[in-house]
């Protein structure tokens, strides 16, 4: 999927996919009778067909992920720490620098090449992208533009480093436009910002 595009498909076995933009998904035209494996890059949601004899692996640049029947969500862009959010079944996270990670429904398993965390998540804020809402708790700017950008297909552009790093709270329905959420930004008296085509300039509004 391009900058600016999500895709939803059915694989053969009859599990769902549903792909957050720029990701990348292999996978076989038909499984065999042996484990369902397709490999990941970017992020996807998947609501997998339980079949006890033939496991669903996905595969990540940091490990892989082993379910029999569930559904979870997968941030694996290659810039940044594999997310493993389950929403209901049971899934692992394995790989050989970690060993083996156990999620229950609601947990998340950070993944990254210093290590691993698994915590407690509101899932909206990591699956609510698969409806078309973009939840954020306490996220510093650059992260939250981060995913616009992948979102929008724009660039952007920071007066002074230290904008990146200011946290907000709120959520924003993905089919709108920008603008919406850098207007209510500039409410805040934090920054102000100018369009150019594809280019989103911020700038700091305490000057």
């Amino acid at each position: 999927t391009p900058r600016g595009g999500e895709y939803a498909l059915l694989l053969s076995d009859g599990t769902k996919v549903h792909l957050n933009a720029m990701t990348s998904l292999r996978f076989p035209v038909t499984f065999d009778n042996g484990p369902r494996k397709v490999e990941l890059e970017g992020e996807a949601y998947f609501d997998v067909v339980k079949d006890e004899t033939r496991p669903f692996i996905v595969q990540t640049h940091l490990g892989e992920v082993t379910v029999l029947g569930t559904a979870f969500n997968i941030n694996a862009y290659t810039d940044a720490s594999v997310y493993t959010t389950l929403v209901h079944g049971k899934v692992q996270f394995s790989s050989s620098s970690i060993g083996t990670i156990i999620l229950s429904p609601g947990e998340q398993a950070v993944v990254s090449a210093n290590g691993s965390e698994k915590r407690m998540v509101d899932l909206d804020e990591y699956v609510g992208w698969v409806d078309g809402r973009y939840v954020f708790n306490n996220r510093p700017l650059g992260e939250i533009m981060q995913t616009f950008e992948r979102w929008y297909d724009i660039q952007v552009y920071y007066e002074t480093p230290h904008l990146r790093d200011i946290t907000y709270s709120g959520s924003l329905k993905r089919y709108g436009t920008i603008n919406s959420f850098l207007d209510a930004l500039e409410l805040t008296g934090d920054l102000t910002y100018k369009i150019s085509g594809r280019k989103v300039l911020i700038y700091d509004g305490m000057k």
